[in-house]
């Protein structure tokens, strides 16, 4: 896997991330305003750790890319 494949699946993986918590806040602030279920507290907090987990790899693997 060259570089690039690996920043791409990388970037995608934490649009994914992104996507996801998003989704679960948008679903908490229905909730809030009577519309639906709220999700767990703790299922926000894994999707915000997998974001930033996310975000963190794709830094690292930015910083290796230019140093090679």
């Amino acid at each position: 896997m060259t570089n690039a494949d690996e920043f791409a699946r990388l970037y995608l993986q934490a649009e994914g991330a992104r996507a996801r918590l998003d989704a679960l806040l948008s679903q908490r602030e229905a909730a809030q305003q009577g519309g639906g279920l709220s999700p767990k507290p703790s299922e926000i907090d894994k999707a915000r750790d997998r974001l930033e987990a996310a975000e963190r790899l794709l830094e690292a693997h930015g910083r290796m890319a230019v140093r090679v």
